[in-house]
């Protein structure tokens, strides 16, 4: 570039705007040692969603390149980030009673979701308990400890059963709202994990439809 200025850009994966108006800042991170280059670069608009309409676009790293090329032509960008976003859209306010019925859908799809789970969970451990003949386990270890068979459910059953959901709220790191540790929990690793799974699919689905936001030819 000929001892250009240098400007580094990080996109994320995925980014969530409320801005019809998309601008490099929005969906990165900027950094040139000349600052008002910098905001300038920062500001330069790539795209535009239709204002009152929620929408999603998929951009390549080459339109920030190419659109940062006609801000500072003699300069050199290097990306340290994605190469291919999603850029997700939801205009702000909206229709308050579109709103509220949205809430109430997504309270319902958690708490059919949290019934689904709680009754699997329940079946699939009632079904390895059934499996390996826990109840005959526990009265062969009552007869062992106090030399008499019992004749019903014991405090053996009872202490597996609260061990059993305390050892669950540990593993899932969930105690009260409280946090055991500082590491992510079971289920937010997942859910990174399905998150860019998802947005890995959007994105190759809408290059191979020829949907992604490229540089001109």
């Amino acid at each position: 570039m000929g001892g250009g200025p240098v400007i580094y850009i990080k996109a994320e994966q995925s980014t969530y705007l409320n801005s019809p108006d998309v601008r490099i800042r929005d969906i990165c991170s900027v950094y040139c040692q000349d600052r008002k280059l910098e905001q300038k670069v920062g500001g330069k608009v790539i795209h535009q969603f239709e204002k009152a309409k929620e929408g999603r676009a998929f951009l390549s790293v080459l339109v920030l390149i190419q659109a940062i090329s006609e801000v500072v032509p003699a300069g050199e960008v290097r990306n340290v980030g994605e190469q291919d976003m999603v850029l997700y859209y939801r205009p702000r306010g909206g229709d308050a009673r579109q709103k509220k019925k949205e809430q109430w859908v997504q309270r319902g799809k958690i708490a059919f979701v949290c019934v689904t789970c709680f009754l699997g969970m329940g079946i699939s451990i009632m079904g390895y308990n059934n499996d390996v003949d826990l109840s005959r386990v526990f009265s062969q270890l009552y007869e062992t400890f106090f030399g008499t068979r019992p004749a019903g459910p014991t405090f053996v059953e009872l202490f597996y059963s609260i061990g059993l959901t305390v050892g669950i709220f540990l593993f899932f790191d969930h105690r009260s709202g409280k946090r055991v540790t500082n590491e992510p929990t079971p289920v937010q690793v997942q859910m990174r994990l399905y998150e860019q799974q998802v947005n890995q699919t959007f994105i190759l689905g809408a290059s191979r439809k020829g949907e992604e936001l490229d540089v001109k030819q």
